[in-house]
């Protein structure tokens, strides 16, 4: 008996992914809270998407349920801001100073490695060893004439690592990570909730129709942050919000590996782990230097200096008790520096780019030495 029109129907096998996707992340992430690792409905819903991509397994995220998170998520993070978070932004440019000094430093180490040592051409080592601004990296990379394998996988691959294994490693500068869920406590009552809701909403897609970079966290974030860092409204959504939210955030990330094949795999591990580790350890140097400069904690002033994802970044600080916005400023300030210069550097030396392609995807083929 054939199957009926509807089954056989690309958007709804597209859906069943969809599904399939978040129903491994949730398993992954209840795993890993259930071992009380730290951010574990993140870290655990991000390995388990990711070896299901490595392994073949069709996943992914659908655009508007990620948008939505990134608002509910973004909501949460603004309420951890107080008014005396407010005060003490004044330590902020010290900081900012030394990340953005911290930037050119680590692009040259990871693109000296990446190109002399590993054998990368300039192209492909130079949008590798960006740290942020992934959109803008991607795009012009492939206009570029780079390998975008080598960038995507990279980029991704610290990501991942960085997702998976920042919680532990912050517990080793002596930080107390909150467990799996952040301690702030939840809004006491109906109305304060919906009302938080509605402003986190309201922001977030006021800067994603403006094309705001992470305009979907990063304006509801701010909303959320004005209104409880001048008191109007105290708490977070409750913990049910946050896990859905770490959960399709895991997922979301995780997938960036589907379509690689484990030749592929093999092939950029070393190199980009090794990239990795020395950008990272630029980051630390110059997170102690910031640190020591503004009297800020060094795990915050560290978690703002990693070369991570804006989103990733901020949800990470949020879950592990630290200011989200203080992370999400130093994020977001390196995005915008990146998104401006990486363009005008890359056509200087590289050429006038071509129209880039609408979508940017790993090249599943071997690769060639």
């Amino acid at each position: 008996m054939p199957l009926p029109a509807f089954v056989k129907s690309p958007a709804l096998r597209r859906h069943a992914w969809y599904v399939g996707t978040l129903a491994l992340a949730f398993a992954g992430g209840g795993f890993f809270a259930w071992l009380a690792m730290p951010a574990g409905w993140l870290s655990g819903a991000l390995v388990a998407t990711a070896l299901a991509a490595l392994l073949g397994a069709p996943v992914g995220v659908e655009k508007n349920t990620r948008l939505g998170v990134y608002m509910i998520l973004g909501t949460s993070m603004g309420s951890a801001i107080t008014p005396e978070t407010l005060r003490g932004i004044t330590t902020w440019p010290v900081t900012m100073g030394v990340l953005v000094a911290s930037v050119p430093v680590m692009m040259v180490a990871v693109m000296f490695y990446l190109e002399k040592v590993a054998g990368w051409d300039r192209r492909s080592a130079f949008f590798a060893a960006a740290p942020g601004a992934l959109s803008t990296v991607l795009v012009m990379a492939e206009s570029s004439g780079a390998d975008t394998r080598r960038v995507v996988f990279g980029q991704s691959l610290r990501l991942f690592v960085l997702v998976a294994l920042l919680p532990a490693a912050i517990g080793g500068l002596g930080h107390e990570p909150s467990g799996t869920l952040p301690i702030t406590p939840v809004v006491p009552d109906m109305t304060s909730f919906l009302t938080s809701l509605g402003v986190g909403i309201f922001g977030g897609l006021l800067a994603e129709r403006s094309r705001f970079p992470g305009g979907a966290m990063v304006g509801a974030m701010l909303a959320s942050a004005l209104v409880h860092g001048f008191g109007l409204i105290e708490g977070r959504l409750p913990d049910i919000f946050l896990i859905i939210g770490f959960v399709v955030l895991g997922a979301n990330t995780g997938s960036r590996f589907a379509g690689t094949r484990v030749a592929t795999l093999r092939h950029f591990l070393v190199d980009s782990l090794a990239a990795l580790a020395i950008a990272t350890a630029i980051a630390l140097a110059f997170a102690v230097l910031g640190a020591w400069l503004s009297g800020e904690p060094l795990p915050k002033v560290l978690v703002s200096y990693v070369p991570g994802a804006l989103e990733a970044m901020t949800i990470m600080a949020f879950v592990l008790g630290m200011d989200p916005a203080f992370v999400a400023a130093h994020h977001l300030m390196r995005f915008l520096g990146l998104a401006l210069a990486i363009p005008v550097i890359a056509r200087l030396f590289f050429g006038r780019a071509e129209i880039p392609s609408e979508n940017v995807e790993i090249d599943t083929t071997e690769p060639k030495d």
